[in-house]
């Protein structure tokens, strides 16, 4: 059955009663507006949780399923469930940092309600990278929903909060990171944004080129493409152009009054000209002029070069509990 949610949801209450914990239902939700309302209510909300991000995974062959959960009555998580289809029937389901719960710190007994509660309706083999932060409360919440972790260490990233006045984020930052900023600013680097899908192809191309050049995998162009053509407003490119030619670009997608560094390139000139300082100040200031609360760095990895480069941002750094299985 599919369900249109009612406008409750700014309504659902921070903590729900052990007598309810039995009655957890699973509606789906088809209705973007209702989607987008979630996400501007949830307290920590993830990129691929977006109504945008499910559109992409769609696009890549995957069957997409919006799930509310509801307590009393009243909505209290929400999950983009993945499902992969083999002569139609389903094989196999996955929800990649989710389910996400409206409340910023949901009660131990409700988050294990929902999570059995998403194991019991999806029988057969689930995959989940959940969105509770590491550590053994999760796990023993986890565990006691009938999930088994499959690897320790899920996503690791970092937050920067946009409800400070700018003054206050700048200083914040390390003080080799403003120096460059400076730096790429007295070099003469010249800032465009665009939310448009010449400039957009323009990024898709550079993150093509990167992925070949440097040997890695990531997400590719066929949901990045339909994920700007579900919201197009909400993927914006950056661009240093130096004497009118771009030398690095960063992209960001903004879902509800949050937003994450998605995709971006460093050319030889953008990295001399200090191209990864100026943009990421620059998405700051965007990002907070636009309204958005916090900004995400977009992943982070121990050892690597590009995360020692977000620390000096110095974000609040999170990570969140691994992955889980059940069959």
């Amino acid at each position: 059955m599919t369900v249109v949610l009612d406008r409750d949801i700014a309504d659902a209450p921070a903590i729900v009663s052990r007598d309810a914990v039995e009655a957890v239902k699973v509606d789906f939700v088809a209705d973007r507006a209702a989607w987008d309302d979630l996400l501007a209510v949830a307290a920590t909300p993830h990129l691929p949780q977006s109504f945008a991000y499910g559109e992409g995974k769609q696009a890549t062959g995957w069957v997409v399923r919006r799930a509310v959960f509801r307590m009393a009555g009243k909505v209290v998580a929400f999950a983009t469930v993945l499902e992969r289809h083999v002569l139609g029937m389903r094989v196999l389901a996955r929800v990649n940092r989710g389910p996400v719960f409206l409340d910023a710190a949901p009660a131990a007994h409700v988050q294990r309600a929902v999570y059995a509660a998403l194991r019991g309706h999806w029988r057969g083999p689930l995959m989940i990278a959940p969105a509770l932060n590491i550590g053994p409360d999760a796990n023993r919440t986890l565990r006691s929903a009938g999930l088994v972790q499959r690897q320790s260490h899920g996503w690791l990233s970092g937050l920067i909060d946009l409800k400070r006045d700018e003054a206050s984020i700048w200083d914040g930052f390390s003080s080799s990171f403003r120096n460059r900023v400076r730096a790429a600013e007295k070099g003469g680097a010249e800032l465009h944004v665009s939310s448009d899908a010449e400039t957009y192809e323009w990024m898709l191309a550079r993150h093509a080129d990167n992925m070949r050049d440097k040997g890695f995998r990531a997400v590719g162009s066929a949901l990045l493409r339909a994920l700007r053509d579900t919201d197009p407003a909400a993927v914006i490119v950056f661009q240093q152009l130096h004497q009118g030619t771009p030398v690095a670009g960063m992209s960001v997608v903004q879902f509800g009054h949050h937003a994450e560094y998605h995709i971006g390139w460093f050319g030889a000139e953008g990295r001399r000209l200090n191209g990864g300082n100026f943009l990421m100040w620059n998405i700051v200031r965007e990002m907070r002029r636009r309204g958005v609360f916090s900004f995400d760095v977009g992943g982070m990895k121990p050892g690597d070069g590009y995360t020692r480069f977000k620390r000096t941002i110095r974000p609040v750094e999170y990570e969140l509990s691994g992955e889980w299985w059940s069959i």
